[in-house]
């Protein structure tokens, strides 16, 4: 039996099944004077796959994600968020936030997509959940990876993290946030080795900004991702430091929020963990339209 439900009883209508064009192919489109890169593969219901701070699309097709969602029946669409890739980069906060969410609206409009399934990863997952609470029309299912509703920093440590990025410094408030209560923080020379590698791939300027825009907004909260109708799933490693709110947002969600815990992964390696990509297939397979 499905555990969810593509009828009135949700709210929901069965997207149209449209193919993407030239699959494979980057491509740039411009949301509102910023360009943005794309790319699509596959056929089906649409599935939006919203990358992690620092990230890009090749994370997830690197990981398998694009090629083994578009073979199981899937149009399958990532993007490189703004700052990030080889999308338009900003160095003011209010460049981001809210105008991430409108950045994935103006491409499933761009698109001719009505409503996709939407993963996202760590910051990725922030964006996916502000989509949900403000336009859950748009969203057929949701996967929150490696995140929780809340904040897990303090508005002091916010800070402290944006001019650690902004630095090109490694970001000790957010790397203890992100990891197990009783874990160590990487040596100096790790984090040397981690930043050299960050920095270069990407415009710290503009993550800084990106990750500075949510220091002082209102998170949302699992009381606002509740009502809105659209079957969920969290995806979290068990050595995460997200864990414990990815609980709580399960229990604040009264059984709307399914919850698969990775074993023995942790925040930087449970999206390419074999069990995410299965999660997300079994859940789709739940939740898509047949």
């Amino acid at each position: 039996m499905r555990l969810f439900l593509c009828a009135a009883v949700l709210g929901i209508l069965c997207p149209a099944l449209a193919p993407a064009q030239n699959p494979t192919t980057p491509r740039l489109f411009t949301s509102d004077t910023v360009q943005i890169r794309y790319l699509e593969e596959g056929s089906g219901e649409p599935v939006l796959l919203i990358h992690g701070l620092g990230g890009r699309l090749e994370d997830w097709t690197a990981a398998g994600f694009v090629a083994g969602l578009a073979a199981a029946g899937f149009r399958v669409t990532a993007y490189d968020a703004r700052g990030h890739g080889e999308s338009s980069k900003f160095h003011d906060s209010d460049r981001y936030g809210n105008e991430d969410v409108a950045d994935v609206l103006r491409l499933l409009d761009h698109l001719s997509i009505e409503r996709a399934h939407v993963i996202g990863y760590s910051h990725g997952s922030k964006i996916a959940s502000e989509l949900v609470a403000q336009h859950p029309d748009r969203v057929s299912s949701v996967v929150y990876g490696g995140w929780g509703a809340g904040n897990p920093l303090s508005y002091e440590d916010c800070l402290a993290t944006v001019d650690a990025l902004a630095r090109g410094e490694f970001p000790v408030p957010l790397m203890r946030a992100l990891q197990a209560s009783d874990a160590s923080l990487p040596t100096k020379e790790e984090q040397a080795m981690f930043m050299e590698r960050y920095t270069a791939a990407n415009d710290m300027l503009a993550l800084a900004a990106a990750f500075g825009a949510h220091c002082a907004d209102d998170p949302e909260s699992a009381a606002s991702l509740n009502p809105s109708g659209v079957p969920s799933l969290a995806i979290v490693g068990a050595l995460d430091g997200r864990l414990p709110s990815v609980r709580a947002m399960a229990q604040e969600m009264d059984g709307a929020l399914k919850v698969h815990v990775i074993p023995g992964a942790d925040h930087l390696t449970a999206r390419r963990h074999p069990q995410f990509l299965a999660q997300v297939l079994s859940f789709l397979n739940e939740t898509r339209c047949q």
